[in-house]
């Protein structure tokens, strides 16, 4: 009799796991995307006498069936000095170069001058977009023009760390800043 009712309530323990298991695949979780295919074109936000601010918009949208949480973003320029010699990236103790390039990403909307990103929470079947800010410093006595006359096309990767139901994810996805697109900016 003891041994049946150990055996019942094992099998029901067991059953309570497997509904419970069920019922939270069937819940979903948050999906976040990048949208860079749909990012805006460079525009010109504010001439100084040795810089640039220009910025883009990426949108992004959670297609999963969770609301979720967005805690970081930020991005990442590829612009190495054995590709271009007149351009630099701005690493916290890597400057080289005639050009400073620099970048920042906030929320639309609440934009911030501390590098810092707010998180915040994208509910289910919504989006919003990312302001990407960058700044574009003229270096070694060279004006804007003379030192973005060569840039090339630049690679920039965008990264978004996510949380849902599940343990953090990082989302990363590429695209390119021409070379015509930056120049336009400094004429």
């Amino acid at each position: 009799m003891l041994m049946t009712i150990v055996g019942v309530l094992v099998g029901l323990l067991i059953l309570g796991v497997i509904i419970v298991g069920v019922y939270i695949s069937i819940q979903g979780d948050a999906v976040m995307r990048l949208l860079v295919k749909q990012r805006t074109k460079a525009v010109l936000d504010k001439v100084y006498a040795d810089r640039i601010d220009f910025s883009l918009e990426v949108p992004f949208d959670n297609v999963g069936k969770q609301e979720g949480t967005i805690l970081d973003a930020y991005m990442r320029i590829y612009l190495p000095q054995e590709q271009y010699s007149d351009v630099c990236i701005y690493l916290p103790q890597e400057q080289y170069n005639d050009v400073l390039l620099r970048g920042k990403v906030n929320r639309e909307g609440y934009l911030r001058e501390d590098d810092y990103f707010e998180a915040m929470l994208v509910p289910a079947g919504t989006g919003e977009k990312f302001v990407l800010r960058f700044e574009a410093y003229a270096k070694n006595g060279k004006s804007l023009e003379e030192a973005m006359e060569n840039i090339p096309d630049v690679d920039v990767a965008l990264f978004a760390d996510c949380r849902g139901r599940r343990e953090l994810y990082t989302v990363k996805e590429y695209f390119t800043l021409t070379a015509d697109e930056m120049r336009a900016l400094v004429k």
